[in-house]
């Protein structure tokens, strides 16, 4: 469509209604980056759109002095001006500095940060185990909270120590862990007594809310039900009244939290029952 309206705009260049298809192009030629951002904005994280956007004021603003025979000289650059500037408010204004834009710095000024979610459904804060994720609204039960991603590791190959930001590791086969992804699922925190779990499906790893949760509740799940044959425990602090203390294997769960899990779905596939059903698949 745009490449119609400047092949129009070339035959027709002395007539205003050409210049005007020019410009309703523009924002046409943005509907793909919109929709873009609108799924993940931090497939578009960059610098660029800041940068254009102070160009294109810059270029209003000396068009503007230079002076004009009417305003339909300055839409095209408006409208640039404007599209340019759109992306850059959804993307974040922060993004403007590379260093913030490609996660190498983080600051104050936070329109969309490295672990804000893509449609600011939770929001990261801190209480006493360092970060934590929020919920920004109710949730009912059952439903899909955020998939988990990361690189897959063979056993071998994980650390033998990990602590603090490294100790991201979510086993997923009996020989296989999931990586940290420097995304939102690396910060939600472990309980025992979780309002959400791990439900491994065909199309991947779903984080799914156990229960209700209301807006400005933490987002936790219980690190056991991954875990077999694992030589890794962690000394809990979750702080829930019928806290573990000490958090291993799915084994450990007494056995009718065990169920209670598996009733739901909620356990890596290792760990199923014999007799259940074998990986679901996603509601379209």
């Amino acid at each position: 469509a745009c490449l119609i309206a400047l092949l129009i705009w070339v035959a027709f260049r002395e007539a205003y209604w050409a210049h005007m298809l020019v410009v309703a192009a523009v924002p046409v030629s943005f509907w793909p980056t919109w929709v873009s951002v609108w799924k993940d904005r931090s497939a578009e994280r960059s610098p660029a759109w800041g940068l254009w956007t102070v160009g294109d004021l810059a270029t209003l603003l000396v068009a503007a002095r230079a002076g004009g025979s009417g305003p339909d000289e300055f839409a095209y650059i408006f409208v640039e001006l404007a599209c340019h500037a759109s992306i850059w408010f959804m993307i974040g204004l922060a993004t403007i500095n590379p260093l913030r834009s490609f996660g190498w710095a983080r600051g104050g000024l936070v329109v969309l940060d490295r672990y804000r979610h893509q449609r600011n459904l939770f929001t990261v804060g801190e209480n006493h185990l360092g970060k934590a994720v929020y919920a920004t609204c109710r949730f009912a039960e059952g439903a899909e909270l955020m998939r988990f991603t990361g690189r897959r590791f063979h056993v071998d190959d994980i650390p033998s120590l990990m602590r603090g930001s490294d100790d991201r590791f979510v086993q997923v086969t009996p020989d296989h862990y999931m990586g940290p992804s420097g995304q939102l699922d690396d910060l939600v925190n472990h309980s025992c007594d979780p309002n959400a779990g791990l439900r491994f499906t065909e199309d991947g790893v779903i984080l799914v809310a156990l229960r209700d949760i209301v807006s400005g509740e933490e987002i936790s799940w219980d690190y056991s039900t991954t875990l077999a044959q694992s030589n890794w425990h962690m000394i809990c602090q979750c702080r829930a009244p019928d806290c573990r203390r000490v958090i291993g294997n799915f084994d450990t769960l007494a056995p009718d939290r065990q169920e209670f899990f598996r009733a739901r779905n909620l356990v890596a596939p290792y760990l199923r029952r014999k007799d259940a059903v074998m990986p679901v698949r996603r509601a379209s």
